[in-house]
């Protein structure tokens, strides 16, 4: 059996026990008066959150649950007199898988404010222009990079504050900044240490204080310095802006095995151990980890009456489009005892969202 397989079997069990490239903007920069400092929130507000989400395999809802994040981020509170729950904010959304699509965005915003109506995406009534107009002006608050890799998204995190400020390149200054979202932060990970270990063989034989001194001066590559600077970036633009930072991670050959297995029912959970080098392990205040249900092959042996007779039950899991999500319990040995109590008093820390072509929908609305 694969990783992959054993990933994918490992994640199973628990659903069967049950951000220098200049931005990409998908908006029309206008002209706007001098508002310096509006993009900074209330420094007493409470502590914004560093979110991870990861899985074992890719289309398994990551970006998804960003679209819907970054929808809720943008819509304003209301709509007409329907509560929307929108911060009218903006958000810089961080594309480094370059799979950014603009519309699946709109199409997850309608969906929001139709299912607050009580609508359907699929069958809407006639008149909808003003909710178009809403949408369009929403979507003028994201702010979308698109680096070509680690080096690039190191750059683009540097200048952020700068371009933020410039109040000549979009029309956000008005709003405050909820979110940083990265899609994905391991889209370079394995060129990354591929080049630290050509990197590393090249330094064989040289003296150290040579090698130390090119390190100190950033003349050599060294994968654990490269991210270590992307988190203390990060931090300073959180701290910055008061905003919260959302990014998505593959992590490959995860196994639901590990250090600090969390046990919930006598169910085993799975777990997942951080993709990125330290210190991304401890720079998420939470991790959660996504999930699609697999829908697997017909085995060679199955007749092709049982095929058919099966076929409508397998296809209904693919129709349904159900992603399972729960908080990570990697190295939950060393967790406060409150913070496991405020897990298991919230749904054990898992929920479930349904992906459609109308958009995302979270049916649990304490989540």
């Amino acid at each position: 059996m694969s990783v992959e397989q054993q990933a994918v079997e490992d994640e199973e069990m628990l659903l069967h026990n049950e951000f220098l490239a200049q931005p990409d903007e998908i908006h029309t920069v206008q002209d706007i008066g001098p508002y310096p400092n509006v993009l900074l929130s209330d420094p007493k507000k409470q502590q914004v959150p560093i979110v991870e989400i990861s899985s074992s395999l890719s289309a398994s809802g990551k970006s998804q649950l960003l679209y819907y994040l970054t929808a809720l981020a943008i819509l304003p509170p209301k709509y007409g007199d329907i509560s929307v729950s929108g911060q009218e904010a903006a958000v810089v959304f961080i594309d480094t898988d370059n799979r950014f699509d603009a519309e699946r965005l709109r199409t997850v915003a309608r969906g929001i404010v139709l299912q607050q109506r009580g609508l359907s995406n699929r069958a809407q009534p006639g008149g909808t222009s003003d909710l178009d107009l809403l949408l369009v002006s929403s979507l003028q608050h994201v702010h979308v990079f698109r680096p070509q890799s680690s080096s690039g998204l190191l750059a683009t995190i540097h200048t952020l504050e700068s371009y933020l400020f410039n109040l000549s390149r979009h029309s956000s200054a008005s709003r405050p900044l909820q979110m940083i979202a990265i899609d994905s932060a391991t889209a370079f990970i394995w060129q990354d240490r591929l080049r630290d270990e050509v990197a590393r063989t090249e330094e064989i034989g040289r003296p150290q204080a040579e090698i130390d001194s090119e390190r100190e001066q950033n003349q050599s590559f060294h994968l654990s310095d490269l991210y270590n600077e992307m988190v203390k970036e990060l931090k300073r633009l959180q701290s910055r802006f008061q905003c919260a930072i959302v990014y998505s991670a593959t992590v490959s050959g995860g196994r639901a095995s590990g250090p600090g297995h969390y046990d919930q029912s006598q169910a085993r959970v799975p777990s997942l151990r951080p993709a990125l080098p330290t210190p991304w392990g401890t720079f998420p205040t939470l991790r959660l980890i996504v999930h699609r249900p697999s829908v697997r092959p017909f085995p060679p042996s199955m007749a092709a009456h049982a095929a058919v007779k099966d076929a409508s039950s397998r296809q209904s899991v693919v129709q349904q489009g159900k992603i399972s999500a729960w908080v990570n319990p990697w190295g939950c040995n060393e967790w406060p005892r409150r913070i496991v109590e405020a897990i298991e008093a919230n749904n054990g820390g898992s929920f479930s969202f349904y992906m459609g072509d109308s958009g995302v929908e979270i049916t649990d609305p304490h989540h």
